[in-house]
């Protein structure tokens, strides 16, 4: 580097400084095209001399301090170390750079708690050709050089080393982004420094004057925290890890609820799910809602319709003074925007199948949803339908907000409803964070801040609540062999809800011998429902005498227990006997489809009907592929089936809904086979069905649903068996689980305590 002009103090400005630099050292000095210094400690020398003008520039190092000394140049910057002894007549300033090497752990280490205790058997990590390798040779410990210190966090997390050693700025930074996973020992602040460097500007020791002014700049600009931004700046290019779960378990102001799966939709108008069900009916609302009792209740909705004398009209007023999380205002026309945005998409059979479609095309008409004025909302039927307003419970009915949402298909949409909470974050395929939403009309939820969690699979969730406590519960996904295994452990509380899948006998009654209801019946009494649920379910299944699910308002047991005699007097009477047995076929699926005890179940209920000594049962099995063709083509007399699919629940939350799709021939006197998968004909049922449609009256209509059941139990369209309650699995801190008749979790009821 060519050696600068000789500047003489006396000729340069009273207030102007003149700092020089030896040889580039990047990052520290940095040589310009235009040969001006760039680089650390420019910019940290601009934070000192904010009050002043200098100049920086580079010369050589021979005989610089002479040249300080006779007042030539003012100061020396250049990574000098204050612990080198100054040559005679050179002092250096307060310290403008001090660093140390802190050690940092995983943030449940319960043996690594200080420096001290780092042996020769640790394993630590280090960058290479850093100080803090010699820190960590210092140490005679086990060392792992990497290329970054990035890279030395990442084996930490990964549990592949057991400490990091790395500059107080390096740590400081990785612990405050991952302050859940990662923690610094041996105290803080200067306290865990394990040694550290100081660099100071060197200056003429009789220059008290000059001293002085700097000290005061740099204590100033040391205050501001710019020492280190900047260190991060030029010295940490990225703090981007996969610091994998909390190791601190979870935040007091948030409950956090773990799910296997993903959220693929917040749009309403998309076909139901779970997950996403889940969700919407958290973060938005219909014009009316399910309480704790599943009993339908007003909730955006004024009060229940007032409906037209011939049962078509539903007319609704809406509660004043509501907002969507945007500000927008909620008045009719937001009603009528939502319904008439749903219904072309994929989840609009909800509202084209009940709405008015006057030219039959498949779509409600554009009139089916009127605006009366901006507090009341008229709907028309296309018959009448005495269950309408809860299907206005359901996700495709929920009002948007038409300033936030796409006209069409918004899957990743973020701006939610007026519902018990408002979303604050969404990184698809790892978390959701909610909000108490103070605009809900039902009150304030129990807990302000709930945080969704998403896993690839169950052991991931099971480590996260088990090891890490990094989630409050498991929710959705985990195994019930993981539930069994938790639930009576002091550390978890098990806990049981509505169910939503149940698993029955279908009967083909078109051919025999299940043609003769006797023969059904006697089947009917020789299930042991109980022995299914505990012996072969250990139950995760729970017995099923109805074919409405228990908790669904209506639900009543109407199937008898148990009762060998019976059955074998029944199977007499229709011909056959323990020296004439009946040979039967029980089809069941061997896919996993419902659980991967499906094998197990048939042969159970093999052996059960065997018990009578009558039945005589040959059991075969398909994958669903199979088994659903066969089925479409009458070639199952008899076989085991589940209802609903394992990921979706009912539609709506009403007893028909679990009755309605296997005697929908009953009431449309279709003539095709395996339609109603039991060809099932009953006028007295026919009559039922169309009542229970039709009648407005609660009370009146639940009462239609228990003489359904009740001839059910006689006809036997299906044989219901068992019912799958869903599960969860939490830290002894969570209380007010609840899940409706849809099997939907209610955000808004969970409590989080204190241990």
């Amino acid at each position: 580097i060519p050696a600068a002009p000789a500047a003489a103090a006396s000729v340069r400005p009273p207030n102007s400084l003149l700092i020089v630099t030896d040889a580039p050292l990047p990052p520290y000095t940095i040589l310009a095209a235009d040969g001006s210094i760039r680089g650390l400690e420019r910019d940290l020398l601009d934070a000192i001399a904010a009050d002043f003008a200098y100049d920086f520039i580079a010369t050589p190092q021979e005989g610089v301090y002479e040249l300080v000394k006779d007042g030539t140049f003012d100061g020396v910057m250049a990574h000098l170390l204050i612990t080198d002894p100054p040559v005679d007549g050179i002092v250096y300033t307060e310290p403008y750079l001090e660093i140390g090497q802190v050690a940092v752990v995983l943030a449940d280490e319960k043996e690594l708690l200080s420096a001290a205790d780092i042996g020769a058997q640790t394993a630590v990590g280090v960058q290479k050709n850093s100080h803090s390798l010699r820190t960590a040779q210092a140490a005679t410990a086990q060392i792992h050089e990497y290329e970054t210190a990035t890279a030395a966090f990442q084996a930490l997390t990964n549990e592949e080393i057991e400490i990091v050693i790395a500059d107080n700025y390096i740590a400081d930074a990785f612990v405050a982004r991952y302050p859940d996973q990662l923690m610094r020992i041996g105290g803080g602040g200067r306290d865990g420094w394990i040694e550290s460097r100081a660099y100071g500007i060197a200056i003429a020791a009789d220059n008290n004057p000059l001293r002085q002014r700097l000290n005061e700049a740099i204590t100033a600009m040391r205050d501001t925290g710019i020492m280190t931004e900047q260190l991060i700046a030029y010295l940490l290019p990225s703090t981007d890890i996969d610091a994998g779960e909390s190791r601190v378990g979870t935040a007091a102001e948030e409950l956090v609820i773990g799910i296997v799966g993903d959220l693929n939709s917040m749009d309403p108008a998309t076909p139901p799910d779970f997950i996403s069900w889940e969700v919407k009916m958290n973060v938005m609302s219909g014009l009316y809602g399910v309480d704790e009792d599943n009993t339908l209740i007003p909730v955006l909705a004024a009060e229940f319709p007032i409906i037209s004398e011939d049962k078509l009209e539903y007319t609704i007023s809406l509660r004043e003074g509501l907002h969507f999380p945007d500000g927008r205002s909620f008045t009719a026309t937001d009603i009528k925007w939502s319904i008439d945005r749903a219904r072309v998409g994929q989840g609009g059979y909800l509202i084209n199948a009940y709405l008015k479609d006057s030219d039959g095309d498949g779509f409600a008409d554009n009139d089916a949803v009127q605006v009366v004025d901006a507090q009341t909302v008229k709907f028309i039927l296309q018959e009448p339908l005495g269950l309408f307003p809860s299907l206005l419970a359901t996700p495709p009915y929920f009002p948007i907000s038409q300033e936030c949402y796409a006209a069409t298909e918004d899957l990743g949409s973020t701006c939610g409803g007026i519902g018990a909470y408002r979303i604050t974050e969404w990184a698809a395929g790892e978390m959701m964070r909610l909000e108490a939403n103070p605009d809900w009309p039902m009150g304030a939820p129990a807990f302000p801040a709930i945080q969704l969690r998403f896993f690839d699979d169950a052991d991931a969730l099971r480590r996260s609540l088990v090891e890490f406590n990094s989630v409050d519960m498991a929710w959705t996904g985990l195994p019930y062999s993981e539930y069994l295994a938790l639930a009576d452990q002091a550390a978890f509380s098990g806990w049981m809800g509505a169910s939503g899948f149940k698993s029955y006998l279908i009967f083909d009654q078109s051919v025999p011998p299940w043609d003769k209801k006797q023969v059904r019946q006697a089947a009917a009494l020789a299930v042991d429902r109980e022995a299914l649920a505990t012996a072969v379910f250990q139950q995760s299944r729970a017995p099923l005498y109805s074919p409405v699910l228990d908790g669904v308002p209506g639900a009543t047991a109407v199937f008898p227990q148990r009762d060998l005699d019976q059955a074998r007097a029944l199977l007499r009477q229709a011909g056959y006997s323990e020296a004439v047995p009946l040979p039967i076929t029980l089809h069941y699926l061997n896919d996993g489809r419902y659980s991967d005890r499906e094998e197990a179940y048939a042969i159970a209920l093999k052996s059960q009907l065997e018990e009578t000594a009558v039945f005589s049962v040959t059991l075969e099995s398909a994958s669903w592929d199979v088994y659903r063709n066969q089925i479409a083509q009458c070639n199952y007399p008899a076989y085991l089936l589940g209802w609903r699919a394992p990921d979706k629940p009912v539609a709506y939350l009403d007893a028909s809904s679990w009755m309605d799709f296997f005697i929908r021939d009953v009431r449309n006197e279709k003539d095709e086979p395996c339609n109603n998968y039991s060809n099932y004909e009953s006028t007295p049922m026919a009559r039922l069905v169309e009542a229970g449609r039709e009648e407005i009256e609660t009370a009146v209509r639940l009462d239609i649903y228990r003489q359904q059941q009740e001839l059910w139990a006689a006809d036997i369209p299906t044989l219901p068996l068992l019912q799958s309650p869903r599960y969860a699995i939490s830290l002894p801190t969570i209380s007010g689980h609840h899940v409706d008749g849809l099997g939907l979790m209610q955000y808004w009821r969970l409590e989080k305590g204190v241990e």
